[in-house]
C-alpha cells in the first residue's frame, strides 16, 4: 500500500532552476564585465540541473574561467577550496534580491505537481520534500508557495552524506517517514534525480521541464511510461501508480 509521496523540489514543485541558470548568467556577467547575463552558464546548467551547489559550483568555475575573478571578489577566502562557496554565495545573494523573491517563486510554481502533493495530502498519506538544495534555502521555497505546513519532512542536501543520484536523500527520507521503499512515490524531474529515485527502490513519476526534456527522452534506461512529458497528465500517471496498489 502507497503511504507516501515524497517530491523533489527544484524543477518539480516550483521552476527554481531556470532562475538558479539566470542568477549564474549575472553573477559571470558581474565578474567578467560583460554587457550581458552570460549565456553559458545557462547552457552549462541545463547539462548540470538536478545536481547539488557543489558540482554546479566547480563546473562553473572550471568552465567559465571564474576562478581568478571569484578571488578578487572575495579577497578573504579561507584557501583555495573556499573558491565554489564563495561563488555559491555570489549567486545566493543574486538569486534571493533579484531573481528569486518570494513573488518570483510564486510567479513559477508548477500548479500541477503541487495539486498532487495536495490531493495526496487530503488521502491521509503522508508528504515530504528531499531536495538537493539547503534545508533552509528549500523551507524559505516552500513558504512562499504555501505549502511548508502541509508536509510531514523536509530534508535538505546538508542532512545527508551523499548527494543525488546516490539514493540516501530518499531512503534517509523514507526511514524517517517509517515507510518502505515499495510503500513511497518519487516525483521527480531531472535524470540526476531520478536516478535515486530509481535506486532508492520507491515507485516514481518524473514530470520533465524545459531543463530536462531532452535529456530524459534521451534516456533508454528507464521506464518511459512513468515520465510525463505533458505536465498537465501527472495526475494520470499518479492514479495509474496508486492503481497498481489494487492490483498487486
Amino acid at each position: 500500500m502507497i503511504k507516501a509521496f515524497i517530491f523533489d523540489l527544484d524543477g518539480t514543485l516550483v521552476e527554481t532552476e531556470e532562475m538558479k541558470a539566470k542568477a549564474y548568467a549575472l553573477v559571470s556577467q558581474r565578474l567578467l564585465g560583460l554587457p550581458a547575463p552570460d549565456a553559458r552558464a545557462i547552457s552549462l546548467y541545463k547539462i548540470l540541473v538536478g545536481s547539488t551547489d557543489e558540482a554546479v559550483s566547480l563546473r562553473m568555475l572550471a568552465e567559465l574561467d571564474l576562478e581568478d575573478a571569484v578571488k578578487r571578489a572575495s579577497p578573504s577566502l579561507p584557501g583555495e577550496s573556499g573558491t565554489w562557496q564563495a561563488l555559491h554565495r555570489l549567486r545566493m545573494d543574486v538569486y534571493r534580491a533579484r531573481v528569486g523573491t518570494p513573488e518570483a517563486i510564486r510567479a513559477n510554481r508548477y500548479e500541477h505537481n503541487l495539486t498532487v502533493l495536495r490531493a495526496q495530502k487530503a488521502a491521509g498519506r503522508k508528504v515530504a520534500v528531499a531536495t538537493s538544495s539547503y534545508t533552509d534555502e528549500a523551507r524559505r521555497v516552500l513558504a512562499a508557495l504555501g505549502v511548508l505546513d502541509l508536509l510531514d519532512l523536509v530534508i535538505g542536501r546538508d542532512m545527508a552524506k551523499h548527494a543525488k543520484p546516490d539514493p540516501e536523500i530518499y531512503l534517509l527520507t523514507m526511514k524517517e517517514l517509517r515507510v518502505q521503499p515499495e510503500e513511497s512515490v518519487i516525483i521527480e524531474d531531472s535524470p540526476v534525480g531520478l536516478a535515486a529515485a530509481v535506486a532508492s527502490g520507491a515507485r516514481w513519476v518524473c514530470v520533465a521541464t524545459e531543463f530536462s526534456r531532452d535529456a530524459l527522452r534521451a534516456r533508454r534506461d528507464i521506464d518511459q511510461n512513468w515520465v510525463v512529458y505533458e505536465p498537465a497528465r501527472v495526475g494520470d500517471a499518479v492514479a495509474r501508480r496508486l492503481k497498481e496498489d489494487l492490483v498487486l
